[in-house]
């Protein structure tokens, strides 16, 4: 082997093992609880979040996928109960209100991971209840009477 293709063969290496570097890196950082996602049976959220604080970094994850879901649930809920329902109850947005709050109590942690990025703690979380629990939920507050 002459000089010049082992000079291409060692520049080679070089980026090989630097490409290989950085994949392991961008793995290492992703959000591991994305896989999960909302199905037929299962509503199902997840996000990230980072802080200096694991605990606050926890709670901020939690949050932000809390309040993804729930619009994913509303919107469930205004389909299952109508516009013609919201008219002759006057206690409809009271009773969602209330199915709501029941629903984010029946909420499931089913990934949860927390990681050290750089100076801070980054923490990943995927949440979910199933559409059969919010069926009976809805069921029993929106049929109650005043």
């Amino acid at each position: 082997m002459n000089s010049k293709t082992c000079n291409i063969v060692k520049d080679w290496i070089v980026f090989s093992v630097l490409l290989l570097i950085l994949q392991s890196c961008s793995l290492f950082n992703r959000n591991i609880c994305k896989k999960l996602k909302t199905d037929s049976d299962f509503f199902r959220s997840n996000s990230e979040a980072t802080s200096s604080n694991t605990q606050l970094a926890q709670e901020k994850a939690l949050l932000i996928a809390k309040k993804n879901i729930i619009i994913e649930i509303d919107n469930y809920l205004i389909e299952k109960f109508n516009y013609k329902d919201f008219l002759v109850d006057s206690e409809y947005e009271n009773k969602i209100t209330i199915t709501r709050k029941a629903v984010l109590n029946e909420i499931s942690i089913v990934c949860n991971k927390n990681k050290n990025h750089k100076e801070n703690f980054k923490n990943y979380v995927a949440i979910e209840i199933s559409k059969k629990i919010i069926d009976e939920i809805a069921d029993e507050n929106m049929k109650r009477k005043k």
